[in-house]
């Protein structure tokens, strides 16, 4: 740490020095992230007709790296388990910022997707590590918020990149942006290495493979634990479902916007990251439960809303859904944090998982799910899962 900024006390407090460049670090390097994950699903058409590429093919460009992401986080927990979360962090941090540059250099689609695979391997080491470190070093009663914050700088980092990019390619084309996205890449490292302290709390354990799935397995079977991750798949299953679709009711002849419009709807991420902050604070007044059936149900209102054709209800059924994703996701992560006892690392990573697991298998099911019923099948697919994570939310012994 530079002398000029006071050391953070221990274990760390949102009320004592250090909180908010810790929380400011660890913010920037998750948005990072998934600016560097997201920025491709405004880019598609372009790499259609760029690269001389389908539609399908264009998509992979997303699903294998959030493919890769969950198989990486295998892996990624149980090294940071042996050197460290910090070094994790910044390694991955630094190599987001390499291979976005080879993205931008690269001038044939399969190099492009081997630079997208390699990324989505690596993400994982922030995506999943950064929450081991806050469960680690954080003070109880401040986890919570400290969780609510990194979660809203991923999807302020993952709304920003669609709206930004998509925004710049008619002006400058893909390839600038994109090292741009490097460039913030090595700004985060840069707050990681200054800003982030070693940790205090953490004990080193050997990266042996099959003690690490001994781990899995044993956080599959605590109690608490188990529902947090079984709601991550629920709720970025329904997400994933829900954003891959909605905009073909919007182009629909029932709504009938334009494509312009449709790629405004990320604009729904920005107020909806303050859900994440406010469920904390909610969880500390009214229990962590009935906070994130609250949440879940806000969620499931916003489902049903976007029934109507009415556009300013279908609207704020758009926004009701991503505040009660994102705040039942960070109650549902911050659980995480607090029922393991050992092996955090491979904790957090199996969140994370069970969390892209659903991202992958979302598509199908909300592509079957269309074809079957329209949007009033997809909404019922939505509620149908809904249901089920705040079914589990009261199984679930965390309070």
């Amino acid at each position: 740490m530079p002398a000029t900024l006071a050391a953070p006390s221990w274990p760390i407090d949102h009320r004592r020095p250090g909180f908010g460049r810790i929380c400011a670090a660890l913010v920037m390097c998750g948005a990072t992230a998934f600016s560097a994950l997201y920025f491709v699903q405004p880019l598609m058409p372009v790499f259609a007709e760029e690269f001389g590429i389908g539609v399908t093919q264009a998509g992979m460009s997303l699903s294998l790296p959030t493919i890769a992401l969950a198989l990486g986080l295998v892996v990624t927990g149980p090294v940071s388990d042996a050197v460290g979360r910090k070094p994790v962090i910044l390694f991955s941090t630094l190599m987001t910022a390499v291979l976005l540059l080879a993205m931008a250099a690269a001038t044939d689609w399969t190099m492009f997707l081997v630079f997208r695979t390699a990324l989505g391997l690596i993400l994982g080491g922030i995506t999943a590590i950064n929450l081991a470190w806050l469960a680690e070093e954080m003070d109880r009663e401040s986890l919570g918020r400290a969780v609510g914050y990194v979660l809203a700088g991923n999807s302020i980092g993952g709304m920003l990149a669609r709206l930004l990019v998509g925004t710049m390619v008619e002006t400058t084309g893909w390839r600038l942006p994109v090292a741009a996205l490097a460039g913030v890449a090595l700004v985060s490292a840069a707050m990681l290495w200054l800003w982030l302290p070693a940790s205090r709390n953490f004990r080193p354990r050997r990266a042996r493979l099959g003690p690490a799935m001994a781990a899995y397995l044993m956080h599959l079977r605590t109690p608490g634990l188990r529902e947090a991750v079984l709601q991550g798949f629920l709720l970025m299953a329904c997400f994933v479902a829900f954003f891959n679709v909605i905009g073909f009711q919007l182009l629909s002849p029932e709504i009938g916007l334009g494509q312009h419009a449709v790629g405004l709807v990320s604009i729904a991420f920005l107020p909806s990251t303050y859900a994440a902050v406010a469920s904390a604070r909610a969880a500390e007044l009214f229990g962590r439960r009935r906070a994130a059936l609250v949440c879940i149900g806000l969620a499931m209102a916003g489902v049903l809303m976007t029934l109507s054709a009415w556009l300013p209800l279908l609207c704020l059924g758009i926004l009701l859904f991503t505040l009660g994703f994102f705040g039942a996701h960070s109650l549902a992560a911050a659980d995480v944090g607090r029922q393991a006892t050992e092996a955090r690392g491979q904790a957090t990573a199996l969140y994370q998982i069970a969390f892209y697991v659903g991202a992958s298998l979302a598509g199908v099911t909300a592509g079957l799910a269309w074809d079957q019923g329209g949007w009033t099948g997809v909404t019922g697919a939505l509620c149908g899962m809904l249901g089920l994570a705040a079914a589990i939310r009261l199984r679930s012994p965390a309070a």
